[in-house]
Parts: structure tokens; C-alpha cells; sequence
């Protein structure tokens, strides 16, 4: 009896053990994960027509590094877009804006740059905005992300939507 309480002791120590090594090395993968895969030095526009959205996932994607510029509005990012003096590499556009919305937005870039990759976000579900025959158009080629997103999930998306292009 005392040999085998002294096995189940050993077992639950050896267990706990490996259990604290799984949980340090799950962490330091997710570190790696997260420094290897989502960064990059790429050049974004953010457009969404609220100035803390924008703010917030500004810090989040230049926490990966990238170049961050950013609109306001559909009719700002086109201009801005039209004059900018470094290359866009990817546009992350909010769906639901005033004025223009983000489809037809992403169309008027596109007849710009083809070859732009496009990343949709909204706060609205995919299928509350899908019925804008544009829209339905557009996401058949680019993502489309629910807000709110992790860090994780933005930044992999938008990780993605670069390497197709290269």
C-alpha cells in the first residue's frame, strides 16, 4: 500500500511537472508565432470612419512593425492613395462608412492597382452586409474580419493577404 501511495505521489509530481513544461513551452511558441508570422515592414491603409478603430488597430499593426497610414473616409483614402509617395501594400477597409462605403472604395483602388491586396472589416456580421452586389463581388477575393478582432487575428489575416501577393 505505502509503495503504491508513494507511485501516485510520483505520478502527480511527474504529471504537474510536465504540465508547467507544456504551459511554458505553449507560451514561447505563441511568442515565436506571433514575431515570425505577423510582422512585417509592408506599408498599410486603414480606412474606417471611427477615429479610435483607427487608433487602435494602428498600434496593433505597428506593434508588427508595419508603416501605418490611415483615412477617415472613402473619399480621403482615395485621394490619399492617388498622391502617396511609397507604395500601398494592402488596404484594410471598414465596410460600413458614410459617403462611400468600403466596397466601392476598394473598387475605385482597384481600378488604380489591380494587384492591391484588400482586407474587409466591420463590427456589422458578414451576412447582415453581404446583400451589396459589390461587396459580395470583392469578398469573393478578399477576407472579410468581424470587429472586434484579437491582435492574433488581424495581424495573421493581414499577414496572409501580403504573402499572396509575392
Amino acid at each position: 500500500m505505502e509503495d503504491e501511495e508513494k507511485t501516485k505521489k510520483d505520478l502527480i509530481s511527474e504529471l504537474n511537472a510536465l504540465r508547467k513544461e507544456y504551459t511554458q513551452l505553449k507560451a514561447s511558441l505563441s511568442k515565436n508565432q506571433e514575431s515570425q508570422n505577423f510582422s512585417g515592414t509592408e506599408t498599410i491603409l486603414i480606412v474606417d470612419d471611427n477615429k479610435q478603430t483607427r487608433e487602435t488597430i494602428r498600434a496593433m499593426l505597428e506593434k508588427c512593425g508595419y508603416n501605418i497610414i490611415d483615412a477617415d473616409s472613402s473619399l480621403k483614402a482615395i485621394e490619399i492613395f492617388k498622391s502617396c509617395d511609397k507604395p500601398v501594400h494592402l488596404v484594410l477597409a471598414d465596410v460600413v462608412m458614410p459617403e462611400i462605403n468600403g466596397p466601392e472604395m476598394v473598387k475605385k483602388l482597384l481600378d488604380m492597382q489591380s494587384d492591391i491586396p484588400v482586407v474587409f472589416m466591420s463590427g456589422y456580421a458578414a451576412g447582415d452586409i453581404i446583400h451589396d452586389d459589390v461587396f459580395k463581388v470583392l469578398c469573393s477575393k478578399a477576407p472579410f474580419i468581424e470587429k472586434p478582432f484579437t491582435f492574433a487575428e488581424i495581424c495573421l489575416v493581414i499577414r496572409q493577404q501580403l504573402d499572396k501577393k509575392i
